[in-house]
């Protein structure tokens, strides 16, 4: 494994490093269009908070660096924690369904795979298809009828009387608020561009290192082993989706292409070290430059969080 990651040129780890980094670029981008009051919102402010909430992710379990970069823009841009949080749970819907859209259309047009299954998969892809499309109905209809919603969530809760369901009335409220802040048709079409050019970089990162291992996988192959490895890391695991990333990534890798185990994990390696590695050095340098927040503030949130 060591051999074949010694046999990758520099460019072609800059290369995916480079697509990795954009997409989280992009992301800061598309995170400020799902704010209420994005405009006043600074892009640098939503870059720290990004790069920052990224590191926690890859040193924290449970997915703790999703409240600290809430957290860390609340407190830079003295936003409302729980507004910020909702723009948070918002992004990861669309991200949800701009992968689902993603995995429905490469299952869709999927060649034969080494094990023949391509059918069942196809077919698979259809029905993927058409849950994003109910998905983004569900969305679209939940703003139309927000004041109707909210009304019989609390009907609801007056009838129930269950200790959590004022909690749960809360929360509702914060999503419908979150998914509010797309008030015009163009920031929908704007924020669905953004989450499809974030998993687009993505891909890319790792198409360029396949390339540079000589795997020969086509852009759709490619596709569907990042979107292996994406439903994969979202098994619970340890911090920075340390072995089941590799895991999960050298399976993709034999359904798809047939790929030798050990080259799969040495690409795996490659691509998975280089940019938990750059993550969490821009992530540092951001916390660093940022004189309000520190890391022991940051360590008291994911506890209290936990």
């Amino acid at each position: 494994m060591a051999a074949g990651i010694s046999r990758i040129g520099i460019f072609w780890v800059l290369a995916s490093l480079f697509a990795a980094m954009l997409s989280l670029i992009i992301r800061a981008v598309r995170w400020r269009f799902l704010l209420i009051e994005g405009n006043r919102v600074g892009i640098r402010s939503l870059l720290s908070a990004t790069f920052i909430g990224f590191m926690a992710n890859s040193l924290l379990p449970a997915r703790l660096g999703e409240v600290v970069r809430a957290w860390v823009l609340a407190r830079r841009e003295h936003t409302p924690m729980p507004t910020a949080l909702a723009s948070v749970v918002v992004e990861r819907l669309f991200d949800v369904i701009a992968a689902l859209a993603f995995l429905g259309v490469g299952l869709a047009v999927v060649p034969d795979l080494e094990t023949g299954a391509s059918s069942l998969l196809k077919r698979s892809g259809l029905i993927i298809l058409v849950i994003v499309v109910v998905g983004i109905g569900g969305l679209v209809s939940a703003v139309l009828f927000r004041t109707g919603l909210l009304r019989a969530a609390e009907q609801w809760m007056a009838k129930s009387r269950n200790p959590w369901s004022a909690r749960g009335l809360e929360l509702l409220h914060r999503f419908l608020e979150g998914l509010c802040g797309l008030r015009s048709g163009w920031q929908w079409a704007v924020v669905s561009a953004l989450s499809i050019l974030v998993w687009v970089s993505a891909i890319a990162s790792f198409q360029v290192l396949a390339d540079g291992f000589a795997l020969g996988l086509t852009s759709v192959q490619t596709t569907l082993v990042f979107l292996i490895v994406l439903f994969g890391v979202a098994i619970p695991s340890a911090p920075g989706f340390a072995g089941t990333f590799h895991g999960f990534c050298v399976a993709g890798l034999a359904l798809v292409a047939g790929t030798e185990p050990t080259r799969a994990a040495a690409f795996a390696t490659l691509l998975h070290g280089t940019q938990w590695l750059t993550t969490i050095a821009i992530g540092l340098g951001c916390l660093w430059a940022d004189r309000s927040l520190t890391w022991s503030g940051m360590m008291g949130l994911a506890r209290d969080e936990r």
